[in-house]
């Protein structure tokens, strides 16, 4: 059995806290007056501390995206080297489809995402929490098709390797007119199941509208999601 996080729930919620805000302000530092920052601008020297907690993720498809780099938290829970692998690897069947949902509107608004895990609890045990943020990176082409991000997880873990269900995610659209995002509305509910459109791969690279939008609050295909545009 393998434990994650020092089995207080307070302690690790503050934990991930920190390593969330410190992704998310060095993703920040690397904007330079331009919203979404380059894949390229990423230096893992720069962010020694996240490393056990940090990957990069590559567009292979609508809703779809695998592992470039991968970390020891995520290598420890699945008990592999996740490199190359597909990020759905990570999440059950039953949240795939929200996951992939949550995943192509980072890369198409484009956004940043926040999710939260949970592994199926078995007799005696807890479990696993987790927490993952998605932040949008450029390719030198400048093509919205990376992903910096970061996972925290807290709890009991077998000793195989396990896979999680999504509990809610929030996305905060950034706008591709100025330098700022919005202020988050969250709005955490359990996914609902719904389908992705088929991969066409004339198209799956496109980049996004680069036209800024007024405030508005988008629907996505299930509840669980809350979009938020803002040029204010």
């Amino acid at each position: 059995m393998r434990i994650f996080g020092d089995g207080k729930s307070g302690a690790a919620k503050v934990h991930s806290i920190e390593v969330m805000q410190e992704v998310k302000t060095y993703w920040e530092s690397l904007r330079n007056g331009h919203p979404i920052p380059y894949r390229s601008d990423v230096d893992p020297r720069r962010i020694q501390k996240l490393l056990k907690h940090a990957f990069i993720l590559e567009r292979i498809a609508p809703g779809m995206a695998r592992l470039r780099v991968s970390c020891n938290t995520l290598s420890d829970v699945m008990d592999m080297d996740m490199r190359g692998m597909p990020m759905s690897a990570l999440i059950n069947g039953a949240s795939r489809d929200s996951f992939a949902e949550v995943l192509e509107r980072v890369f198409s608004s484009p956004a940043v995402g926040r999710v939260e895990l949970t592994t199926r609890r078995s007799f005696g045990r807890s479990g696993l929490q987790g927490e993952m943020m998605l932040l949008p990176l450029r390719s030198d082409s400048g093509e919205v098709n990376r992903i910096l991000g970061a996972i925290t997880l807290d709890g009991e873990a077998t000793r195989s390797p396990q896979r999680f269900d999504m509990e809610g995610s929030f996305l905060r659209r950034i706008e591709m007119g100025s330098e700022k995002t919005s202020d988050p509305i969250a709005t955490i509910l359990r996914p609902q199941k719904v389908s992705m459109p088929k991969f066409d791969p004339a198209t799956h690279f496109a980049q996004a509208d680069d036209t800024p939008t007024k405030t508005t609050l988008e629907p996505t295909k299930h509840a669980h999601l809350r979009l938020v545009v803002s040029n204010t």
